[in-house]
């Protein structure tokens, strides 16, 4: 008895597989723009930017808070009445001795960097979790896709060895296995849908709206490479900056901590009449800091500053650290992916050729054809998974250098960055 139909099968799997690589290069040479398009609208309205964006208005009305003047005039009215009417008017002002105004704007000037540092680091991680789903999705179809197809090819392969069972063409043995086959095709397929189902939710989490087609990710990634002089550009990315800035912070708190200790003299003015006599009159006060001298602010203070920099350096070696093991795992993957680009995946389409042609000539058997299929279609699956890790690393390292918004060409809000007024 003859089944014309599984070599047709054969035939339309290697199409299926040749597909898929025909779907890969495709996508490698896609841009990042459309991708871009998408992100850029998500982030502009996005309510965790939004709230750092009023935080960062919020610290630059502080600046010109504490940029306005320390102590405000005194206007002081006296009037007496006796024998002699007595009446005065004058002025009192007290004099920032220890530029308690210079300090404070100093140090609220250092939370606006540390505000500023904090914006653009959040800005890197929406980017980079953003297209951490978007990788995560984009896998879940095509292993959908696969898998669908797989259990497409396992149903029909089950329905001709039950055929060929009947026809005394194979055995009980082949025909269990080619059947067990099937079920598991059937639970992988359950399982794959689910995460699909699951990936899509999470994207929608992040994305407001989302198009019925989702832009594919480019493979074409910037290559891992780190400046020469790594301190000084890590010195530059926005997490240290933020520490930077706390550092300064602190500095500047023992400053202001220092100024307030300062005695700061009230001069006073005042001119009446006492009778029919004109009076001009002279005050000087100065608070003696006697009773409470406020070093123990200052003390305060200092310890402080100290804790914030050993804190600093330990998360700037941390940075430095987790900067060049990413880098390093960045450069694995992406030499696996290549690798698995110029060999494996060509082999896999080989290696399925090569089948056909020994099952035709009856050099394997059925059994032997569908577990090696099964491998192939397995390696497949392993080359989509092996491409989402090299994006997720990628994205990851990129987020840390801070030019995941250089690689989509998007523009970062940088209006309320670059405003500090301190009139």
């Amino acid at each position: 008895m003859k089944f014309k139909n599984l070599p047709q099968l054969c035939a339309r799997l290697v199409v299926f597989v040749v597909g898929l690589h025909s779907n890969t290069a495709y996508s490698a040479q896609n841009s990042p723009a459309s991708i871009s398009q998408m992100v850029q609208m998500n982030i502009q309205e996005h309510p965790q930017l939004r709230a750092l964006k009023a935080d960062l208005r919020s610290a630059n009305a502080q600046v010109r808070a504490a940029n306005q003047a320390t102590f405000n005039p005194e206007l002081e009215l006296d009037y007496e009445e006796t024998d002699i009417e007595t009446k005065s008017v004058g002025i009192r002002q007290t004099l920032d001795w220890g530029d308690q105004r210079g300090s404070r704007t100093a140090a609220a000037q250092a939370q606006f960097n540390r505000a500023k540092a904090g914006y653009e680091q959040a800005v890197q991680a929406l980017l980079k979790e953003q297209l951490s789903r978007i990788a995560e999705y984009q896998t879940s179809q095509e292993l959908k896709q696969l898998a669908d197809e797989k259990l497409k090819l396992m149903l029909e392969f089950k329905q001709v060895s039950e055929r060929r069972f009947e026809a005394g063409d194979l055995n009980q043995v082949e025909r269990n296995l080619t059947q067990l086959s099937y079920s598991q095709a059937v639970m992988e397929q359950a399982n794959i849908d689910a995460n699909a189902i699951e990936a899509r939710e999470a994207l929608s989490v992040l994305f407001s709206q989302l198009p019925k087609e989702l832009p594919r990710l480019p493979v074409q990634l910037p290559p891992p490479e780190l400046k020469s002089d790594l301190t000084k550009f890590i010195q530059q990315l926005p997490s240290v900056r933020q520490k930077i800035a706390e550092i300064d912070l602190a500095r500047q708190t023992v400053k202001l901590r220092k100024s307030e200790k300062a005695w700061n003299p009230t001069i006073g003015l005042s001119a009446g009449t006492e009778g029919e006599e004109d009076l001009v009159g002279v005050n000087l006060s100065i608070p003696l800091n006697i009773r409470n001298s406020y070093s123990a602010e200052v003390e305060a203070a200092n310890e402080s500053l100290v804790a914030v920099e050993q804190r600093a350096h330990i998360a700037f070696r941390e940075i430095r650290a987790q900067i060049i093991s990413t880098n390093e795992r960045y450069k694995a993957l992406l030499h696996a992916w290549q690798n698995w680009q110029d060999k494996s995946r060509n082999s896999v389409d080989q290696q399925l050729r090569l089948l056909k042609k020994m099952w035709q000539v009856g050099d394997i058997s059925t059994t032997d054809y569908l577990l090696q299929l099964k491998q192939a279609l397995e390696t497949k699956a392993t080359g989509i998974e092996l491409r989402n890790q090299l994006w997720q690393v990628a994205f990851e390292w990129m987020s840390m250098v801070s030019t995941l918004d250089d690689w989509l060409n998007i523009q970062i809000e940088t209006e309320i960055l670059n405003k500090s007024e301190t009139k």
